[in-house]
């Protein structure tokens, strides 16, 4: 790259940096959008990245068609939760998370994931999908609606995605 092209690249990095400062997250709007997605038989992982997918400039059917297996604990296996899951996907498309060589800084994007999935726990109680399901053979919690979980990780991300 010569320097001509270092120019131009800095300059599109500080305009879409402004731009990203211009926007504010609805995060409540996000919500909603999310959860008319999960009606209309998106998963819970499909739900959560495609609501956010505009704002790590990620396509919209790409971000449709990465995150469809993830959904039901990941294939319907009950273990992740889909939408801890989405946070992992999207964290390494998040601005802040791309290293100087314009990809993901993989720290980065543990660090970004790691925090959002302990408070998913921290307002969950778990993280996997057949626990916060009730499912598990012995559980005695009250299963949660995959809709509450996918309120709580869109809020999240989107107040995350808002303090970067």
């Amino acid at each position: 790259m010569n320097c001509k092209d270092s120019k131009i690249l800095n300059a599109c990095k500080r305009y879409i940096e402004k731009a990203v400062d211009m926007m504010k997250i609805d995060i409540e709007n996000k919500v909603s959008q999310a959860m008319d997605l999960h009606s209309k038989g998106y998963n819970c992982a499909q739900s959560v990245v495609m609501v956010f997918a505009e704002d790590v400039l990620l396509d919209r059917n790409i971000a449709e068609t990465m995150s469809a297996a993830f959904g039901g604990g990941v294939a319907k296996m009950r273990e992740i939760c889909g939408c801890v899951s989405a946070m992992a996907l999207l964290s390494g498309f998040v601005e802040d998370n791309i290293g100087s060589d314009g990809k993901p800084d993989v720290m980065k994007t543990y660090d970004w994931t790691r925090s959002l999935a302990d408070e998913f726990r921290n307002q969950c109680g778990e993280v996997v999908c057949k626990k916060l399901k009730g499912i598990e053979p012995g559980s005695s919690k009250p299963p949660q609606a995959c809709r509450e979980l996918i309120a709580t990780a869109v809020r999240l991300i989107g107040e995350k995605l808002s303090s970067n």
